[in-house]
């Protein structure tokens, strides 16, 4: 085996494949083989108009990294510079190791990367069932000053990316990837001018599976006040179907 492999903790991050600890799991391998502060892993399905950003863990403050995750997802992926890589449909990985200050997007480096506080990143790409992902690892300014380390993910990129793409797989079936910050997140981004403050609490559960009465005890409010709410909520953003609110949070646009 090689030594690389080795360092890998592969039987606990095989054991969360497709489990929440899943991100955790690996965002702690990378800060010790490979320097990253942060990690964040996103989908390229062809099913669908937008990536999605299965998580973003590690040292960026969550309600921004929360923000990163949607303004990417919906509006500066297009000006990724690394797009052009994930589109192309030959096999294999890519890893593409930047300085902050090389990027030539003003725009994109400060709404995503300058706001953070990123000085450094790593761009893991590869495909997951014929779709791109990419794995970003990103080395923060008031973190110790030790440089990324790229050379375990090309000694055992294979494994990675297998591990990985097992992941992803298992995530797109069981829906992993829609937590409750990132629903929240995408129906504020895309009807959040059209809705109260509870009217998306109440539809981000009501996205994730929560019935009515197990909403109103999350909430602390009555069933009759939910039902009020996914009520006016429907209404308002011209739905009728549970189904239909899913599909808004997954195409992150309002259907008008």
């Amino acid at each position: 085996m090689n030594p690389a492999t080795g360092q890998w903790p592969l039987e606990q991050l095989i054991a969360s494949i497709g489990q929440r600890r899943f991100d955790q799991t690996l965002s702690h391998s990378l800060n010790r083989l490979t320097g990253a502060d942060h990690c964040i892993l996103v989908s390229y399905p062809a099913f669908m108009k937008h990536p999605y950003t299965l998580f973003t863990t590690g040292s960026i403050r969550d309600g921004l990294a929360q923000e990163c995750r949607r303004l990417y997802d919906e509006v500066y992926y297009e000006r990724d510079p690394n797009l052009p890589s994930l589109q192309e449909r030959k096999a294999g990985l890519k890893i593409r190791q930047q300085q902050v200050e090389e990027l030539y997007d003003p725009e994109y480096r400060h709404q995503l990367m300058d706001r953070c506080g990123i000085r450094e990143k790593i761009a893991f790409m590869g495909q997951s069932n014929g779709q791109p992902f990419c794995l970003n690892l990103y080395k923060l300014h008031d973190t110790s000053r030790r440089k990324l380390d790229a050379q375990p993910l090309e000694e055992s990129g294979t494994v990675l990316a297998s591990i990985l793409e097992r992941h992803i797989t298992f995530a797109g079936q069981q829906q992993v990837h829609f937590d409750l910050p990132w629903v929240m997140s995408r129906l504020q981004g895309t009807c959040g001018d059209l809705l109260t403050a509870r009217e998306i609490d109440v539809g981000a559960r009501i996205v994730l599976g929560y019935n009515s009465e197990a909403i109103a005890l999350d909430l602390n409010i009555s069933v009759n006040t939910v039902l009020t709410h996914r009520r006016h909520l429907y209404e308002k953003i011209g739905i009728g179907t549970q189904n239909q609110l899913f599909a808004l949070v997954v195409e992150g646009r309002l259907p008008f």
